[in-house]
């Protein structure tokens, strides 16, 4: 099931975000995100957040991650749909996104889902890796 999150599935998205990521937001990161428009939706199987995604109503993409476990369950799709959705009732007219050019099964992910990637920033992350930066819409 997908629905929109509330502060309390902050906790559960913490936990996502550090294990998905280098460089984790904090429940304060995400809990003021929420406080200033970002638009947060959660996937959740047997009653347990299991991805989440997030998105600005600017069109800007904040992260989209599912658990380990569960990835290859449609799980990111159903949560890239449902920011599309969002965004179009919110009148949002293009949605953007950052991708590390090494994450291939989001690439596949987000251009099966009608993204296509404009531009390239150079070491984005704190790494140094390149991120592509991917739009939906009327860009």
């Amino acid at each position: 099931m997908i629905r929109i999150a509330t502060k309390n599935d902050l906790n559960a998205i913490e936990n996502i975000e550090k294990i998905c990521f280098s460089s984790p937001w904090s429940q304060q990161m995400l809990l003021s995100s929420i406080e200033n428009g970002c638009i947060m939706v959660v996937a959740e199987q047997s009653n347990k957040v299991v991805g989440y995604a997030g998105v600005y109503l600017s069109g800007d993409i904040t992260n989209i991650a599912v658990l380990p476990e569960c990835r290859g369950n449609g799980y990111g799709k159903k949560l890239v749909e449902a920011i599309q959705k969002e965004a179009k009732a919110q009148g949002i007219q293009s949605l953007f996104l950052e991708v590390r050019v090494s994450n291939a099964i989001a690439i596949a992910l987000y251009e099966k889902c009608g993204f296509k990637k404009i531009n390239i920033r150079k070491k984005y992350y704190s790494d140094g890796e390149d991120a592509l930066i991917y739009a939906f819409g009327g860009v």
